[in-house]
C-alpha cells in the first residue's frame, strides 16, 4: 500500500511532527511505502512566529504546497493520501488539500491532532464551518480524544469517524531508571498556554515543602519569557533547561519520578505517553485525551489554569511513595498493552484499507 503522509516534520519540533518522524520511521520498517508532503513552518511561536508569519507567509507557502502536492500525486500515485491537522486557520489549506484529493479521486484520511473540536463546534465560528466542510470531504476522519469523537459523530457517520490513540516507540527509549532521582519534570515548549506559570507559582509552595526535590523544565523558550519566569521562581531548586536533543530530554525523564503537564489545552500528548512509558507518576490537566490516558488509576487529574490544584496534586503524590510508585506501575501497563506504534500502527492500517 502506497501511503501520502500530509504532516509536518521536525525541525522544528513538536507534537504532530515527531508522531510523523515516528510513522516514517516505522513505516519504512513495514510492507508499505510512505511518501510525505512536509508542511511543517519556518518557525514556530518560540522562535518568533507572528500573526503575519501564519496568514502571509503560511499563505504563499500553502501555494507552493498546493503545487507539490499535485506533482507528488502524479509520480507517487499513493492509494490514500493520510493527512494531519493542528486546526485553527490550516483548515484552510486542509480543505483545498483535500479537495484536490477528491479531483484525483484518491481516498483521504483526515487526522485531527488537536483537542478543541468541542469548543469550536459551540463557538459556530467560520473555522468550525470549514472543519465541517473537511470531515465531510475526507474519506475517513480520525479523532485521538473521546470528546472530539463523539463531536463528531452529530455530523459524520460511523463508518466514517475513528477513534485511535497516538503511538510510542518503547524501543526507543532509553532503559527505565530504577533508582529515580527526586525530580519533577515538565516537558514541552515553555509557553503560557502549557501552564508554565502556574506551575512555578506552585512550585514556589511545594519546592519548600520539599526541599529535597528538584523541579526541572525541559522545551523551547523565548528570552525575554524565560527572564520572566525565572523572576517568578521564588525558590532554588527549580532549573530551566532549554531545548535538549530528544535522547537527553528523555534520560532526565527516566530518571524522574514525577511528570508535570498543567496545559490549558492539548490533543493527546506525546511527552505524558513517554513519561508513563518511562514509569514516571503523572500529573496532567483535564483537557483533550488527558483524561483517558491517565484513567485507571495511571495518573492525577489536575484542572487547567490551577496553582492550587498543581500544589494539591504535587503533595498527593509526593507524601506517598507507594502511591506514587502505583501510579507510574499502572500508566507503564498501560502503554505496553494499548499504546505501542506496533498495536496503534495495526489500526491506521485498517482504515487505510477500510476507506480503499
Amino acid at each position: 500500500m502506497k501511503i501520502l503522509l500530509i504532516s509536518p516534520l521536525p525541525p522544528p519540533y513538536g507534537g504532530i511532527a515527531n508522531w510523523s518522524k515516528l510513522m516514517l520511521e516505522y513505516t519504512n520498517n513495514a510492507n508499505d511505502e510512505i511518501c510525505v508532503l512536509n508542511i511543517a513552518p519556518k518557525k514556530r511561536s518560540t522562535e518568533g512566529r507572528n500573526l503575519f508569519d501564519r496568514v502571509v507567509v503560511s499563505g504563499f507557502d500553502m501555494l507552493r504546497k498546493r503545487k507539490e502536492l499535485k506533482k507528488k500525486i502524479k509520480e507517487y500515485k499513493p492509494d490514500v493520501i493520510h493527512m494531519t491537522t493542528s486546526g485553527s486557520i490550516s483548515i484552510i489549506r486542509d480543505l483545498m488539500f483535500l479537495k484536490i484529493a477528491y479531483k484525483y479521486g484518491i481516498q483521504t484520511v483526515y487526522h485531527i491532532h488537536f483537542g478543541k473540536v468541542p469548543q469550536m463546534e459551540k463557538s459556530g465560528s467560520f473555522i468550525w464551518k470549514l472543519f465541517l466542510k473537511a470531515i465531510n470531504r475526507a474519506s475517513a476522519t480520525i479523532a485521538i480524544d473521546s470528546r472530539t469523537y463523539n463531536s463528531l459523530g452529530s455530523y459524520i457517520s460511523n463508518e466514517k469517524s475513528f477513534l485511535v490513540p497516538n503511538p510510542v516507540n518503547t524501543e526507543a527509549l532509553p532503559e527505565i531508571t530504577t533508582d529515580k532521582k527526586n525530580t519533577v519534570t515538565f516537558l514541552g515548549w515553555v509557553v503560557a498556554t502549557k501552564g508554565v506559570e502556574e506551575l512555578i507559582s506552585a512550585w514556589n509552595i511545594v519546592g519548600r515543602e520539599y526541599p529535597m526535590y528538584e523541579l526541572v523544565l525541559i522545551g523551547p523558550a523565548k528570552e525575554e519569557y524565560l527572564s520572566e519566569l525565572t523572576q517568578k521562581a521564588k525558590v532554588e531548586n527549580i532549573t530551566f533547561k532549554g531545548e535538549l536533543p530528544h535522547n537527553e530530554a528523555m534520560g532526565i525523564l527516566s530518571d524522574s519520578k514525577v511528570f508535570v503537564l498543567p496545559s490549558y489545552t492539548e490533543g493527546f500528548p506525546n511527552s505524558i505517553l513517554e513519561a508513563m512509558a518511562l514509569k514516571n507518576t503523572v500529573i496532567a490537566s483535564n483537557v483533550g485525551a488527558v483524561p483517558e490516558m491517565l484513567s485507571g488509576e495511571c495518573g492525577v487529574i489536575i484542572e487547567p489554569r490551577s496553582a492550587d490544584s498543581i500544589v494539591f496534586a504535587l503533595r498527593k503524590v509526593l507524601n506517598n511513595s507507594e502511591y506514587c510508585a502505583q501510579l507510574a506501575q499502572n500508566a507503564f501497563d498501560k502503554v505496553e498493552n494499548e499504546y505501542t506504534i506496533d498495536k496503534v500502527y495495526r489500526m491506521y492500517k485498517e482504515i487505510w484499507e477500510n476507506v480503499l
